[in-house]
C-alpha cells in the first residue's frame, strides 16, 4: 500500500476554541477535537491542515522483536 493510500491531508477552519475544545470546520461539517492536537500558534479564525495516517497497531513491531529475541536467546551471558 502506498503512503498517498495510508495518509490523508487537508485543510480545516478553526471556527471556535473554548478551553480545551476546538471545534472544527470541514466543508458544511463541523467536528470538535482536543484542543492539544492543534499547533499551539492556531487561533479561532486560522485554517490548520489536518493530517491522518493508518499506524501500525500499538507496540505490534516492538512485540514482534521481543518474541524474535526471546526465542534466539540461549539463556547464558550477553556477549559483548
Amino acid at each position: 500500500m502506498s503512503v498517498a493510500a495510508k495518509t490523508r491531508r487537508t485543510r480545516v477552519f478553526v471556527d471556535e476554541i473554548d478551553g480545551a475544545v476546538a471545534r472544527l470546520v470541514l466543508g458544511a461539517r463541523a467536528f470538535t477535537v482536543p484542543r492539544a492536537l492543534l499547533p499551539r500558534a492556531a487561533r479561532e479564525g486560522a485554517w490548520v491542515e489536518v493530517s491522518v495516517a493508518i499506524a501500525p497497531a500499538a507496540g505490534s513491531t516492538t512485540e514482534r522483536r521481543r518474541r524474535r529475541l526471546a526465542r534466539d536467546d540461549d539463556g547464558g551471558d550477553v556477549k559483548l
